[in-house]
């Protein structure tokens, strides 16, 4: 087996790191203020190596924040004719909050470059928002008052903490962020009126 230099030995996940270093230049340059060609530099690849993966930066940008949207969707689509339980409402919780924590690197580029992200996904974005608010009408409960759904979202968005603030995963750990962000979501879900 031959890395993409030609030299034997272990293969390179070539698209992973590529994913990895847009995320680091696009958070902290931006999207608009990085090029492919840094990205290739960064990676240790040329220009062309990189077209061979992605034939542009917006299906770069594409390929990464829509893995966290198509994952994000798979739970959502959880709750499609399930029946809610105080139990499921936590066990559903906690699947979009490891969704979100294994995501939490792409984050930074959502919030820096919504409206890159909101032209890359413009066809989808309908969609997405109609199965998250499903989600959060799911999370508000059995007839839900207009007091319950904002307190779903609000639990949502208490889970949504994670993208924003972005601690490193040095200051704390993935269970520890599980732990303290699917308590905090609970805790506003609790407030909720029957």
């Amino acid at each position: 087996m031959r890395d993409e230099s030609g030299a034997p030995g272990r293969a390179r996940d070539t698209k992973a790191e590529i994913h990895r270093a847009a995320l680091e230049l696009f958070s902290s340059r931006g999207y608009e203020k990085t090029s492919l060609r840094e990205i290739a530099e960064q990676v240790g690849i040329t220009k062309a190596s990189l077209y061979y993966h992605y034939s542009s930066k917006q299906e770069l940008l594409q390929a990464i924040v829509g893995t966290f949207f198509d994952d994000a969707k798979r739970v959502f689509e959880q709750t499609d004719g399930l029946e809610w339980s105080p139990e499921r409402e936590l066990e559903v919780l906690g699947a979009y909050l490891d969704v979100v924590i294994k995501h939490r690197a792409t984050g930074p580029t959502v919030l820096r470059d919504l409206t890159a992200v909101l032209a890359a996904f413009d066809d989808q974005l309908g969609d997405l928002i109609d199965q998250s608010r499903r989600f959060q009408l799911w999370l508000a409960g059995p007839n839900p008052t207009i007091a319950d759904r904002l307190l779903a979202a609000a639990a949502v968005e208490a889970i949504g903490a994670v993208l924003s603030v972005g601690p490193d995963p040095s200051e704390v750990s993935d269970e520890d962020l599980h732990t303290i962000l699917l308590e905090a979501a609970a805790a506003v879900l609790s407030r909720k009126t029957n």
